[in-house]
This record gives C-alpha cells, structure tokens and sequence, in this order.
C-alpha cells in the first residue's frame, strides 16, 4: 500500500494566499492601507518575519505597495498588474473553480450555436484537431494545445463576434495557468481517452447539426473537467 507525503505549508505561504484573496476578491479594494505590520500581525496571530516574508511577495507581484515610513498600500489593478494578479488568481482553488464556472457558461451555448452555425470548413479543422489529440493520446502527449484549439474553434463557429473576443481572452489564462493543471489529468491514459470520447461526442453532435446533443456533451465534459479538479485539489493542498 503506497501513501502520499503530506504536504506542510509555510505560514508564510498561508499568510499570502489569504492577503492575496482578500486583494483579488476587492475585500480590500485598490489604495486600502494594510493595518501597521505589528497590528496586522497580532490579528492573524503570526510572527512579524512570517508576515513580512508574505508582503514581498504580494509587493513583487505587483499586489501591494510598501512605502517607506508610511506603511502598505493596495495596489491598482492597473494593466502592469492585472497579468500577474489574474495569473495568480487563477492558480488558486478558487480561481479555477470560477473559471470553470464562466467556461460552462460560455461553452455551453457555444456548442448549441456552433450546431446550427458551423461551415463545412470549420468542421473540417475541429476534425483536424480531434486527430491532433487521438495522437496525444497515443503518444501518451499531454494534448493541451489541439484541445485549446478545439474549443476555441467551435467559438469562431458560432460567427458571434462578442462570444469570441471573450473566449479568446479566457484562453489566454487558460495557456498561462493551466497547464499544470491539465498535464496532471492527462498523464492518466484513462481520464486522457476518457476526455478524448467526450470531444468526440462534442464533434458528433455538431456535425449532425444537434443543438441540444451537442450542448448536454460539452456540458458532460465541463462537469467531469470540474470533478477531476477538485480530485487534483484534495491531492495537493
């Protein structure tokens, strides 16, 4: 019988990703002044070394500001910083958790539109990409790439210039953040052709000009997507 170590978290590493939240989240909103540092301190009942660690890494990701003999300072989600915030964010359980929530949203109705939209070309390249990933699969390859490229293709298929532009901008997290992600549920060759069927299906119903079939499958992909993130969460946290 085999066991996995459990993993110790630093307090510091604990004291940042709650600050973090807090700044992601608009709990502490942007030019909030943090309290004194001893202050702040005694009410997450921690050392001031451990929370000053906390701080220089929120300030070196651009998420706070520390001014000499004034104290610290939200940062403004201006563009400098919003990669790094987002980034951050959707490194943590929660960001995740919604952006699986927006893709549902979005992908849903895009397959059901894609149905009833898509050209005979853009067909033609979501089968290209299914190919791409039978390959992966065989090759025992992550796969992320042809997926991505999947999705974003039944996008365009629904011919909506607003519904694109947004799935364009969730993609760009997706490729930052989520490849750890995605390369832990694809090295189980199961779950990997498991999820290979699941694109397969979303295929079928597309090209038989399902709406209905082609929303339930990539609502059944999104729900087993979400699943096998919250299994990979009880495993590392």
């Amino acid at each position: 019988m085999k066991f996995d170590k459990v993993k110790q978290k630093k307090i510091s590493d604990i004291i940042y990703e709650q600050l973090k939240e807090k700044i992601v989240s608009s709990t502490l909103p942007p030019g909030d002044r943090l309290p004194p540092e001893r202050e702040l301190a005694a009410m997450m009942s921690v050392s001031r070394p451990s929370l000053r660690e906390a701080l220089h890494k929120l300030e070196a990701q651009g998420l706070v500001e520390q001014i000499q003999g004034d104290g610290t300072y939200v940062r403004s989600m201006a563009s400098g910083s919003v990669d790094k915030v987002f980034e951050e964010y959707f490194k943590s359980h929660n960001g995740l958790m919604h952006l699986m929530e927006v893709r549902k949203i979005l992908e849903t109705w895009a397959a059901k539109t894609a149905a009833e939209r898509a050209t005979d070309e853009e067909l033609k390249i979501m089968e290209d990409y299914l190919k791409e990933m039978k390959t992966a699969l065989d090759n025992k390859e992550v796969g992320h790439i042809p997926d991505a490229n999947f999705h974003n293709t039944i996008s365009y298929a629904t011919h909506n210039f607003l519904l694109i532009h947004l799935m364009n901008s969730i993609y760009e997290w997706v490729e930052k953040v989520s490849y750890e992600v995605r390369s832990r549920l694809f090295k189980d060759h199961d779950k990997f052709s498991h999820l290979y069927d699941q694109h397969v299906a979303v295929f079928k119903a597309l090209k038989a000009k399902d709406p209905e079939g082609a929303y339930a499958a990539m609502l059944a992909h999104m729900d087993y997507i979400v699943t096998e993130i919250e299994e990979m969460q009880k495993t590392t946290n």
